[in-house]
């Protein structure tokens, strides 16, 4: 994987999902918009007709869990061993240890692969399409949703600044937060954009254990555990002043074609 920030990707996420293992997914489903959470949202845009569908990077399975239903399949696939070893204690999958970048199924096998996080984690993305575009049936659908950084409100950059002056930084992924031209990405690889839509989702804060979750789970490589403290110690402030604290988790979702 390409060094970006000039991070060790590879080590980085090796070490990070080891010793954190659902991190993410405990973020993510607490992330509310109205009564539903961005695997929520994921899940609506895989047709009900889709029998056989993959979730890449599923980490501890939040996302394959969402989307399952008498009739279909749903097979998780992550390079973590920590992480299927929490989604399999949780529910019978199948789950199944693999690189994205080698997807071990076969040609046109599947109707849909989801991802909710894999496009800014798995690197280079041309190759993780070219996988996905791979194992597709023609017409079947790709979808996953990512953190972008927008919509935010005027209250949401204040939150985010003040976080950001004390961690020193802003979570960091190997892949950029916003796709550009992306439409002729995957045209290149023989899908077309069918839907690319924006959310935004909001985490309440209400105690230390809640600020603590929360910056856990952020990606923050080479970042002190001073400067994670501090963070931590704005939101429990926050929450003792105002009683609660709302951050923003804008989301992004597209859906293609093949």
């Amino acid at each position: 994987m390409a060094r970006r920030f000039g991070v060790d990707w590879d080590s980085y996420l090796y070490g990070f999902h080891s010793e954190r293992p659902g991190a993410t997914e405990q973020v993510l489903s607490r992330a509310m918009n109205g009564h539903h959470t961005p695997y929520r949202w994921l899940a609506r845009a895989v047709s009900a007709r889709a029998t056989t569908v993959l979730d890449v990077a599923c980490g501890a399975g939040a996302m394959t869990r969402e989307l399952e239903r008498p009739g279909r399949l749903v097979v998780g696939v992550d390079i973590s061993t920590a992480e299927l070893e929490l989604a399999q204690h949780r529910s019978e999958g199948p789950w199944v240890r693999g690189d994205a970048l080698q997807l071990p199924f076969a040609d046109e096998s599947l109707d849909a692969v989801v991802s909710s996080m894999g496009m800014v984690v798995i690197h280079p993305t041309s190759k993780l399409l070219e996988e996905v575009a791979r194992v597709l049936r023609p017409g079947g659908m790709l979808a996953f949703i990512a953190p972008t950084v927008r919509p935010v409100s005027p209250g949401d950059v204040r939150v985010g600044a003040n976080l950001a002056s004390r961690l020193r930084t802003l979570p960091r992924f190997p892949g950029p937060l916003e796709f550009t031209d992306f439409a002729a990405t995957l045209r290149s690889h023989g899908m077309r954009k069918y839907e690319d839509g924006r959310e935004r989702y909001r985490i309440t804060i209400h105690s230390r254990a809640d600020a603590e979750l929360m910056i856990d789970a952020l990606y923050l490589p080479a970042t002190s555990q001073a400067r994670l403290d501090a963070a931590i110690a704005y939101l429990e402030h926050e929450v003792r002043k105002n009683g609660k604290v709302e951050l923003a988790v804008p989301m992004r979702r597209i859906v293609a074609l093949k």
